[in-house]
């Protein structure tokens, strides 16, 4: 079994089609084909099926990349010995909450690629749900992201620090009551996913008193939400560092609510069965570092 097919089976789950994979691997889209046929008939079984125009994992397949992934860290693992005595290389792939991503990591990229730019690093954002896809099925290597309910037998999860949230709306408008309980919020409520630990605390909290959201409107993007919000659309709930900023610069103020004394763990995880690579491990220290200070504002 060839190390490069292996390689190329992880490469198509995270790139999503062959086409990218080769893309990414510098090969042409027929070199992976290849390298999938071949790894099918080593293993005997049918890796992917179509569905549509996306080729999606099947089931043996999803337990072939897992393991792929292990022999693919221990091969890392050999390649990387000299690490220590020489410039760190490789790629190392971290999949970030889009909050933490956007408002949080500038100074631990920056030292990490001052320390290690030999590294490609490849961070991709995503929201609760997605995240908590790519680690269990070793599509990235790193984790950061808010709380969520993983198995301690599969995960190595450390808690970094705790982020408070804020109910915030432009000052340009009269602030929602989110305190008066029995009654309808008029003023539209703009969020992110339904998986947001933030969102899921907030709405807990408003219920609790009795208080009714009479319009929620959802969006995908951080940016996207706070574009909306400081031109006075709605309100929203975030994290305090992520519109720290903006409250400063007097674009929003803040609206008491029921949820402000709520605190989220920030998650760093990796799966047990991975093995932290000298850029890994060198990332890890830069986030320990650097990222509390970043969300204390």
């Amino acid at each position: 079994m060839d190390i490069k097919c292996l390689r190329t089976f992880q490469a198509v789950v995270q790139c999503g089609t062959y086409a990218r994979a080769a893309e990414h691997l510098g090969y042409t889209q027929s070199t992976v084909t290849v390298h999938i046929k071949q790894l099918e008939r080593d293993l005997g079984i049918p890796l992917f099926e179509r569905v549509g125009r996306r080729m999606v994992l099947t089931q043996k397949g999803a337990e072939a990349l897992t393991q792929a992934a292990d022999i693919i860290a221990a091969v890392d693992r050999l390649g990387s010995l000299a690490a220590a005595e020489g410039e760190l290389s490789g790629e190392l792939r971290v999949d970030v909450a889009e909050s933490l991503l956007c408002y949080a990591m500038n100074e631990v990229i920056s030292e990490f690629r001052e320390r290690a730019p030999g590294v490609r690093l490849r961070l991709r954002d995503g929201s609760l749900a997605q995240i908590s896809r790519t680690l269990p099925h070793a599509e990235c290597d790193l984790s950061l992201l808010y709380a969520v309910d993983w198995q301690p037998d599969d995960m190595v999860v450390e808690t970094i620090a705790h982020v408070s949230t804020v109910a915030v709306v432009a000052t340009t408008v009269a602030p929602p009551d989110l305190q008066t309980s029995g009654h309808s919020v008029t003023m539209p409520f703009i969020i992110d996913e339904p998986d947001s630990v933030f969102r899921i605390g907030f709405e807990r909290s408003l219920a609790e008193r009795g208080i009714d959201l009479a319009d929620t409107m959802e969006l995908w993007t951080t940016h996207a939400i706070r574009r909306l919000v400081t031109l006075g659309m709605g309100f929203t709930i975030a994290p305090r560092f992520a519109v720290a900023d903006d409250l400063a610069a007097g674009q929003l103020q803040t609206v008491p609510s029921p949820s402000d004394d709520l605190a989220f763990p920030v998650l760093l995880a990796y799966r047990k069965t991975t093995w932290l690579t000298p850029a890994a491990q060198l990332f890890i220290e830069v986030v320990k570092k650097h990222l509390p200070a970043a969300l204390s504002r």
